[in-house]
């Protein structure tokens, strides 16, 4: 399976008040922070493999310093995230930019790495992105719902 996240799945693994970054708790058992669990189970390496773009990746920066987050733990962050991205055999991509007619500039941007990275699933809290699910044949789906799926999956392998 081929899967994007969202910025906000990124930012949350970092953020939510129950993040345990900079620990990466094995899943299942969950840790309370859905976006992180969602990183956690890119880094298994074994359910699927996660993409993501410079413009992703450079929204991360961009959010995680205007929320006082110092340079050196955002370029460590990053460079996690870049790891983990080609532990699970993803690739970071840049997508030709195309008007899938929605209003969000980054909900298009977001859309067009869907699609050039052929991904089956995008995982977003952004509701204007998860009110289109299903999109053009693949699924968009919250980190809760993700993990939930992913872990129903598993136990019934």
């Amino acid at each position: 399976m081929r899967v994007v996240f969202d910025v906000n799945v990124f930012v949350a693994a970092v953020m939510a008040g129950e993040s345990t970054w900079p620990v990466i708790e094995k899943v299942p058992p969950t840790s309370g922070s859905a976006s992180a669990d969602c990183l956690s189970l890119a880094f298994d390496a074994d359910s699927f493999q996660l993409f993501s773009s410079p413009h992703v990746l450079k929204n991360i920066v961009t959010v995680l310093t205007h929320h006082g987050y110092s340079d050196q733990l955002v370029a460590k962050y990053l460079d996690l995230i870049v790891d983990v991205i080609e532990f699970s055999g993803g690739a970071v991509i840049e997508p030709p930019q195309r008007d899938w007619g929605i209003a969000d500039f980054e909900d298009n941007r977001l859309l067009d790495l869907l699609v050039t990275a052929d991904a089956d699933v995008l995982v977003s809290d952004d509701a204007d992105l998860t009110s289109l699910n299903p999109w053009n044949g693949r699924l968009i789906l919250r980190p809760h719902e993700f993990v939930n799926r992913l872990l129903q999956n598993r136990r019934s392998r």
